[in-house]
């Protein structure tokens, strides 16, 4: 119990460092591309030719938001051996910077423009210190080109105030309703002494102005605030005129912390599970005994895009996957996905419901997944999940085999079920596939909470895939 404490709490810290180096889809990929590169991963440029072989390690990006990463076992064999993948998504529901983010002020203060992402729990996000993180389009000194740079502010640079409770209704309190268009823009909190003007008689001229549709009475020039360039600007080391365009993602400026075995953090959903991809193919990969001995090609990848559909060149709904695994077993020999196919399978991880306390009549309940009880097999009869009862099955036999506890959990009848990218890539490729998670509460909230003991036994499981699931395929008789 104390080992399996200890596992627990090593993954809990390493999670930790992984989702604290991240705040945007662009810099979860960096982080999985920095700790690859670490160990011994090679980087594979789209637009080049592969050559791959057998032992080798290696990875891709697409757009610098999705990421892949093979590591071809020593006995790699298009005959015996298939593709064994785990799929993940690379960002969470969050409020974006628009293009043209600068607003007309009201009371005194900056406010920024921004989109919903996803389906969010919005009310979480107000009375927070957000930060920024994302990437930057700055000109090159030579005045002849562009170059994108990542940047990451984890610093309460804005704030989306509640209105004071005296000031609503019993309804507007009970309802906690809010126009996202109008009352949900953050305030841009300026360093003191930065010359913010202070209330005067032109209060109510400036109000009036204010009023006017969004734009209009600004000045001409930047489509974002001064103070916000020149923000971004510092911490580039850049001038705030060299900034052409910017794609940012706000963010939870409070760190993420362990409460005793909980974890308290921004993303879990689903950077959880990206890092658990990740640390599994570097585990595996360093296992010399089992790496050398696999006849498969072990995969991860992760995602852009899941929370709004996958729909994109760097989504999970595209021909992205399909592409770099073509090319990759081009890069081994005469091989095509269509040989591998029927040995193959992809164990799609994102998020589950845990179940919630407050909140017990919301679960169906013979299926009821516990934090700090282990991964989850996600189903559903209308295929929102890819998960079938023989693959299950195999799954739980894998959890048996890695010493991983499993859970179970479908949604009730009368509630609404998700999805993720497992059905989507399940029907695109013809592989199978099951869907699973680490167990949390309050998914898409601006901070959610998950177990250490989840963690690791995420990572487990993915580790278990690479490790066990051609032996329980090979002895496991289907019609």
């Amino acid at each position: 119990m104390k080992q399996q404490a200890s596992t627990a709490s090593a993954a809990a810290d390493d999670f930790l460092d992984f989702v604290g180096a991240t705040g945007s889809p662009a810099h979860t990929v960096a982080e999985a591309k920095r700790r690859l590169i670490a160990a011994g991963f090679q980087e594979l440029t789209d637009g080049e030719r592969w050559e791959l072989s057998p032992g080798g390690l290696y990875f891709t990006t697409q757009q610098g938001t999705s990421i892949c990463a093979f590591a071809v076992g020593g006995q790699f064999s298009s005959s015996q051996g298939g593709a064994l993948i785990l799929g993940a998504h690379t960002d969470s529901p969050c409020l974006k910077l628009r293009p043209r983010s600068k607003v007309p002020k009201k009371a005194g203060t900056l406010q920024l423009g921004v989109d919903t992402y996803g389906g969010g729990l919005w009310h979480t996000w107000f009375d927070r210190p957000l930060g920024l993180a994302g990437t930057v389009l700055v000109s090159k000194p030579d005045g002849l080109g562009m170059e994108e740079r990542l940047v990451r502010l984890p610093i309460p640079l804005c704030v989306i105030p509640n209105l004071a409770i005296h000031l609503t209704t019993p309804e507007e309190r009970n309802a906690f309703s809010f126009n996202k268009e109008t009352q949900m823009r953050p305030v841009l909190c300026k360093p003191c002494g930065s010359g913010a003007p202070a209330p005067s008689s032109d209060a109510e001229k400036e109000d009036g102005n204010a009023k006017k549709e969004d734009g209009e009475g600004e000045e001409s020039g930047s489509n974002h605030h001064a103070e916000l360039l020149e923000e971004v600007a510092r911490e580039l080391g850049v001038a705030a005129s060299d900034i052409v365009d910017m794609d940012l993602c706000f963010m939870d400026a409070a760190a993420s912390h362990k409460m005793g075995p909980y974890i308290s953090s921004p993303r879990i959903d689903n950077v959880l599970s990206t890092w658990a991809v990740v640390d599994a193919i570097i585990t595996f990969s360093q296992k010399s005994e089992a790496f050398k001995a696999s006849q498969d090609i072990s995969v991860i990848c992760s995602f852009d895009h899941e929370e709004v559909g996958s729909v994109s060149a760097s989504g999970a709904n595209s021909a992205l996957l399909g592409r770099w695994l073509d090319r990759a077993l081009h890069g081994l020999g005469d091989v095509h996905m269509a040989d591998i196919a029927a040995r193959s399978f992809l164990l799609s991880c994102d998020c589950a419901h845990g179940l919630h306390p407050n909140y017990a009549d919301k679960y169906q309940t013979e299926h009821q997944a516990i934090l700090g009880k282990g991964a989850v097999i996600k189903s559903n009869a209308n295929q929102r999940y890819a998960t079938t009862p023989v693959l299950a099955q195999m799954v739980r036999q894998i959890g048996r085999e890695a010493n991983v506890p499993v859970q179970e959990f479908i949604v009730r009848n009368d509630c609404p079920c998700g999805s993720t990218i497992g059905p989507l890539l399940s029907a695109q490729l013809g592989i199978r596939t099951v869907d699973v998670g680490a167990p949390q509460w309050a998914m898409h909230s601006i901070r959610e909470t998950a177990h250490g003991n989840d963690c690791a036994a995420l990572s487990g499981l993915c580790l278990g895939v690479f490790e066990h699931f051609r032996r329980i395929d090979q002895s496991t008789s289907r019609l």
